[in-house]
This record gives structure tokens, C-alpha cells and sequence, in this order.
């Protein structure tokens, strides 16, 4: 995106976003950023409905612009997307200033940590106190002469100069200073598509009345077409299908497995008035109604009746679990994958500190609204989770009415809103690691971390509550896959 075209886009994306409210960042791609925002902005009739800042920073291909859509992005946002996030949520644009020759565009925020948003086509959007020094400072040519002597004269400007007669060239120049343009252009050039530029460039270009119009019409390319998936190679997405199918086999014999033990609780079932349901015994030789004398694998930890609810809720996993596999493995025969992982050296682990629960102890996934969701292993990781890892803002679940994980919703400070989705997801989470796995539907109280208290002498991850509110949630397994986080 040329800074000449930048000089009249910036005011005009900065009206349109005067008094929006920003909701959420998203880094689709290294160089690409999303900004969320409400209400909607319409400033023209071609950008009806518009909710989205999309931000390209490059030095060749850099582009701003307003969009109704947004790209897609990663299960997991990057750092600096969550850093980003963290400083805008819920904050206002109040004013802004350009600094066009550089191409940067700086976003005035209500009151919060540091008061401008610096938005540049060449580098990757950060939030300060205050802007760096001689930021807006803008050429003051007296004419046409002193610009094309200036090394600094953009390329684009130079070329519309050259190409006037020399009577009409300081007329062009006062023209752009000013702010003043007849349109904006977009065309194709000796190297492919260029613009947009604020004068028609080449002998077919397309005009558009309004800058941000024309952002919208280059971006298409410069965002959305940049982000498409490349085709993949033929053998290696082959490649990539046979072992998602024997990945997927090897699912589907385990899950199989888990549905035959549903025969250990109808022999359990069968036999439990012979059986003292509460005592607490070893594997038990068993006759089953239709199978004959089988083997029962009990565990003795556990008394008759819990090991025949055990058997019915492994088997009921792995049914559903089954149905799961099979509709991946139609997919992954259409040649639906899901994208390869990423190649090259990983970002080294965050190095251990004191106080803070290993990753090996937890399961982490995001919700659909990008909150961080902790779940404990063990009882000594539920322990350590209450005690050390959650804020007194946090969101605490547990499964209501039996045993199971304690679960964390992360906020970044009290006021945080919570999402009715994310707050199902987690109820989903917590439910699926409890006594009401194998049930259709599971009902999860939950209530701010800072109302949860261990109890002094009782087991690890025993603990109690004054109050707690409690919502009813499918039991969806799909969603521990979805929302996971890779560790």
C-alpha cells in the first residue's frame, strides 16, 4: 500500500472508527493481525456492516483496511495477539494521527495502560504511552522542483510529477499536500496488479470514490488471497491420508475395546443380588446372560457397584467415541485433513517457576473466545490448581453431586466478561473428566475462584464453597479434541 494512498486512507479510517469499541485481536499469520470492534462502521455504502480492522505488515505488500469478514485463524492465537488483547478489550478509539511518508496510522484509546494504538504497514501493531519523536512530521515542499530534489519524494508521487507538463506539476503537488484527490485507482501494471494509488496511473484503472473503498477492493488480494492454503503436493498428501487412517484404525480398535466392557457390567448387572454391591473385591469369574462364564477384571479400589458404572460409562465412551472416528475417517477418505503442523525450530519452554503447576499435571484448552481452560490430571494437580495456579477472579467448575476434576476458567482481571460459550465449553471440560461421563447431559456449578477453600485435613483437591451458581451442559467428547491445547 503506497504512502500516498496511505495519506488520504488514514483520516478516513480514523473517522470510521471514531467511538468504536474494541472487542478482540487475532493473529491469522506471522504479519497479519485482526482488530474486532463494535458497533459496526458504514461509511459508505460498499462497506455495509463492516466490524473488522485487517492488518498486513509488509514493506512490499502492506495493507489496512476495513472488512465485513474476517480471516481464518489458528486453534491457538500468538503471544503477542493475547498481549495485544489484554490492552485494547473494551477500549474506545478518541482521535488519531497520521504519519503518511512512513505509513503509519496512530489509534487514540480511552483511559488504560498506555494511550495509542501504532499501526504501521511495515511492523507489527504495538500499543505505548506516547509516540516516537517526530512522528506526523510531513514534507513541506514549496513545488514540484523541491519534491523531485528531495530523495524522500515517494516513487509513486515522483512518477505523477514527471508524467505532468511542467506548468501543471506544482498544481498536482498543492493538490496532494492538501489532501484533496478526484478518486482513487486500482489497475494493472508491467508486474501484475498495482495501486491503489490517489491519481489513474495506467491506461485501464478502476476508480473508487471513497480510500477506504479501494483499501477494500486492494486487500482482497493483499489479506485474504495471501492467506489462502497453497496446494498441497499430491504424494505427500497421500502420504498424510494413510497415516491419518492408520492413526484413526488404532482409535477405533482402542474404542472398541472400551464398548466391550459394556458386557462387564451386564455380568456385574446380572449377578448383583449374589453380590454384597458395596464391598470392595478382586477380579470376580462371572456368568454372563448371553456370553456364558466370563472373566471380570475388577478393581479392587473401587466397590462392586462403582466398577459395574465404570464398565457402563468406558463403554458408552468408547460408542461415542466410535461414532467420532468414523466421521474422521470419511473425511480423511475425501482427502479432508487437518492442516499440516508447522515445520522448523520450536519456541524453547518457558523455563519452570516456583509456585506454578507443571504442564504435565494439567490439560489446557482455549474456548471459542480465546480464554485459557485448565483442568487438573490427579487430585494433587485439582490441589495445586485451587491453591497455587487460580486468581480469586477465575472461574471455578466442578462436576455437581459426585467426584471429578476441578477445572479453571483464566480472566485477566475482575471485570473480564465470561461468554455464555466459553462457560459451557469448561462446564462440557469439567464434566467429561467426571462421575457423569458416560450421561447424555451433566449438570456443573461453578462460582469465582476466590469462594473456593481447601478443607484443613481433608484429601487433596477436597474442597468447599458458600455458594455456587450451576448450568446443565451437553457432553459434547468432541470438544476436549476441539478446544485442546498442544502441549
Amino acid at each position: 500500500m503506497d504512502s500516498c494512498f496511505f495519506r488520504f486512507l488514514a483520516p478516513e479510517l480514523a473517522d470510521a472508527l471514531a467511538g468504536v469499541r474494541f472487542d478482540t485481536v487475532y493473529g491469522p499469520a506471522p504479519g497479519f493481525w485482526t482488530f474486532a470492534f463494535t458497533p459496526p462502521v458504514s461509511p459508505t455504502a460498499a462497506l455495509q456492516g463492516c466490524r473488522f480492522l485487517l492488518l498486513r505488515a509488509h514493506s512490499q505488500h502492506g495493507a489496512l483496511l476495513l472488512s465485513p469478514e474476517k480471516p481464518v485463524n489458528p486453534p491457538s492465537p500468538p503471544a503477542k495477539a493475547m498481549w495485544l488483547r489484554k490492552r485494547l478489550r473494551g477500549r474506545k478509539v478518541t482521535g488519531f494521527r497520521q504519519d503518511w511518508p512512513r505509513r503509519r496510522l496512530a489509534l487514540e484509546l480511552t483511559s488504560g495502560e498506555c494511550g495509542w494504538l501504532l499501526l504501521s504497514m511495515e511492523e507489527d501493531p504495538v500499543v505505548l504511552e506516547r509516540l516516537p519523536d517526530g512522528f506526523g512530521d510531513a514534507p513541506g515542499w514549496p513545488g514540484a522542483d523541491d519534491a523531485l530534489a528531495d530523495p524522500a519524494c515517494p516513487r509513486s508521487l515522483r512518477r505523477a510529477l514527471e508524467k505532468e507538463d511542467p506548468e501543471d506539476r506544482d498544481a498536482l503537488l498543492s493538490r496532494f499536500l492538501k489532501g484533496s484527490a478526484a478518486g482513487f485507482y486500482t489497475g494493472r501494471g508491467p508486474k501484475g496488479p498495482e495501486g491503489p494509488l490517489p491519481w489513474p496511473a495506467w491506461r485501464e484503472s478502476e476508480r473508487f470514490g471513497a480510500a477506504l473503498e479501494a483499501a477494500l477492493a486492494h486487500g482482497r488480494g493483499a489479506v485474504f488471497e495471501a492467506l489462502a492454503p497453497k496446494a498441497e503436493d499430491p504424494k505427500r498428501l497421500n502420504v498424510r491420508r494413510d497415516k491419518r487412517l492408520e492413526t484413526l484404525e488404532k482409535d477405533r480398535k482402542r474404542l472398541q475395546a472400551l464398548e466391550s466392557q459394556h458386557a462387564y457390567g451386564e455380568a456385574l448387572a446380572a449377578n448383583l443380588s449374589a453380590l454384597e454391591p458395596r464391598a470392595k473385591i478382586g477380579p470376580l469369574t462371572l456368568e454372563h446372560p448371553e456370553h456364558g462364564p466370563m472373566e471380570i477384571p475388577m478393581d479392587p479400589a473401587l466397590t462392586v457397584l462403582e466398577n459395574m458404572e465404570r464398565f457402563f460409562r468406558k463403554a458408552a465412551k468408547g460408542r461415542r467415541g466410535q461414532q467420532h472416528v468414523e466421521r474422521l475417517r470419511a473425511q480423511a477418505e475425501r482427502g479432508e485433513l487437518p492442516p499440516p503442523r508447522p515445520r522448523g525450530p520450536q519456541a524453547a519452554p518457558e523455563p519452570e517457576r516456583k509456585g506454578r503447576v507443571r504442564d504435565a499435571d494439567l490439560h489446557r484448552f482455549r474456548s471459542s473466545d480465546g480464554f485459557v481452560i485448565l483442568r487438573g490430571r490427579n487430585s494433587a494437580a485439582n490441589h495445586r490448581l485451587v491453591t497455587e495456579v487460580a486468581s480469586p477472579f477465575d472461574i471455578w467448575l466442578h462436576a455437581e453431586g459426585g467426584p471429578g476434576a476441578h477445572v479453571l476458567i483464566k480472566r485477566d482481571h475482575p471485570g473480564q466478561h465470561i461468554p455464555e460459550r466459553t462457560l459451557l465449553e469448561a462446564a462440557a471440560i469439567a464434566g467429561l473428566a467426571s462421575w457423569q461421563t458416560g450421561d447424555a447431559k451433566a449438570r456443573v456449578m461453578y462460582a469465582p475462584a476466590g469462594e473456593v477453600r481447601k478443607i484443613k485435613g481433608a484429601a487433596l483437591g477436597r474442597v468447599r464453597l458458600d455458594s455456587a451458581a450451576s448450568v446443565v451442559v451437553a457432553m459434547d467428547p468432541e470438544v476436549e479434541d476441539r478446544l485442546r491445547i498442544s502441549s
